[in-house]
């Protein structure tokens, strides 16, 4: 094989590799996702459990989408249509092999649907989980999100940097630990 042909196939080898990591990262984010919560995961759902222990309707149900960043127009009417949120959770490689879990949400509210990326799990110091902006993106007026029978927004949960930088190291750390032994309550 020449040199040219060696290095795009290890290119490509490299970028299935990374590519299987990054969906198998985020099929284990919705699963720890699922635990987290205390909702059912079911296929591609979380179902939000009823009053009475039994499974919600889709109208109820948070829609995970893994691998998949939700840009689509498509996809924002057809959540808007169904009345309920739907969860692109990615999981990113950074080039020295740090794991982040990535998330796009698509917040149906009102008959329409609004677009959130670049949003990173926070876990409060009383087991709440949310999704907030990345550093990057985050603004005084970023929406946040709050994992609460339902996706619902919130105002910002945080007290100080420092809290920030600690819920989010602590959510990721949960959404990305391979077994479910150290899960809080």
């Amino acid at each position: 094989m020449q040199p040219a042909a060696r290095r795009i196939e290890t290119l490509m080898t490299r970028k299935n590799v990374k590519g299987t990591a990054s969906y198998a990262g985020a099929l284990l984010i919705c699963q720890n996702l699922g635990e987290l919560t205390a909702y059912e995961l079911a296929g591609d759902q979380i179902l939000i459990p009823d009053e009475d222990g039994g499974s919600s309707n889709i109208a109820q149900s948070l829609v995970l989408m893994p691998g998949v960043s939700l840009a689509s127009d498509e996809m924002a009417r057809g959540v808007a249509m169904l009345g309920t949120s739907a969860l692109g959770v990615r999981c990113l490689i950074q080039p020295d092999g740090e794991r982040i879990p990535d998330f796009t949400v698509l917040f149906a509210e009102n008959g329409k649907a609004e677009r959130f990326a670049a949003m990173r799990p926070w876990f409060d110091r009383e087991g709440g989980l949310y999704l907030i902006s990345d550093e990057d993106t985050a603004t005084s007026n970023s929406p946040c999100f709050k994992f609460d029978r339902g996706l619902r927004k919130v105002a910002q949960p945080w007290t100080d940097e420092a809290d920030r930088h600690r819920g989010i190291a602590e959510a990721t750390t949960l959404l990305l630990e391979e077994e479910a032994d150290n899960r809080p309550g």
